[in-house]
């Protein structure tokens, strides 16, 4: 009898024991699911107070600057460009494949089609390949450079084309030819706004840079080589503009 009722305590402590532990996982399992709660709760509201702020949220009225008219010369700016892509300026990783003489036939041609871009701004050749202008505006400080590349990749399938890659053709309202796009048409599209803008006594409020390589598709140390000159003289850009994703209708 003393062993059973020894036996019988043990089971009961036991049994107690296992629904006290019970009970307490029970415990920390629901502060834990509250806590779980009142975190999903918080986020929540968050999110509920942003969708409501950002539709509620109206920017002020600005007014638009006035937008002076601006006239081009499209017919000249197109044969421009069209001279651009007849230089075949095709850079290649090994030099002796590179034909030199387009190079400097592509950068003989700048001061014959912008005079007075070249009368009023500084210009360098850099390396093999880069050009560097620098068009004084009132202060140089906070300079704005504005980047492009005049070196184009190789040809390729000539039959993939319709029309030869390098005879600059032009139908229907369309310019024909490598670089059009990548990226001699920004670069012209550059110099003819500044030339223009020159012949009409415009003066910028900070000095602009024109950086231009000659080896960006193979990668090259053209651009690296203008970096480094505009470190050398101090000179830190607050705007640097590159090529960027093409918009076309065709």
């Amino acid at each position: 009898t003393s062993v059973l009722a020894t036996n019988n305590e043990t089971l009961r402590l036991f049994f107690e024991k296992k629904l006290f532990m019970c009970a307490k996982e029970r415990r920390k399992e629901a502060m834990m699911m509250w806590w779980l709660w009142m975190v999903l709760g918080l986020v929540l509201a968050l999110l509920a107070v942003l969708v409501v702020r950002t539709l509620r949220f109206t920017p002020p009225a600005q007014s638009a600057p006035a937008v002076e008219p601006v006239e081009v010369d499209g017919e000249k700016a197109t044969e421009h460009l069209a001279a651009m892509i007849r230089c075949k300026t095709v850079s290649r990783r090994d030099k002796s494949e590179e034909d030199a003489e387009e190079f400097a036939k592509f950068r003989a041609l700048l001061p014959q089609m912008y005079p007075r871009l070249h009368e009023v701004c500084d210009h360098e050749h850099i390396g093999r390949h880069g050009l560097l202008f620098r068009w004084p505006g009132h202060s140089s400080e906070d300079p704005t450079v504005l980047m492009a590349h005049y070196d184009v990749v190789a040809e390729g399938d000539l039959s993939a084309w319709e029309e030869p890659p390098f005879d600059a053709v032009i139908r229907d309202g369309c310019l024909w030819g490598r670089g059009t796009l990548d990226t001699k048409g920004t670069l012209c599209g550059i110099l003819e706004a500044a030339e223009t803008l020159i012949q009409q006594g415009f003066v910028p409020q900070h000095d602009i840079y024109f950086a231009f390589a000659g080896d960006e598709e193979i990668m090259g140390d053209g651009a690296p080589q203008i970096v480094d000159v505009l470190e050398a003289r101090h000179i830190r850009p607050a705007l640097v503009v590159d090529e960027g994703g093409a918009v076309v209708e065709h």
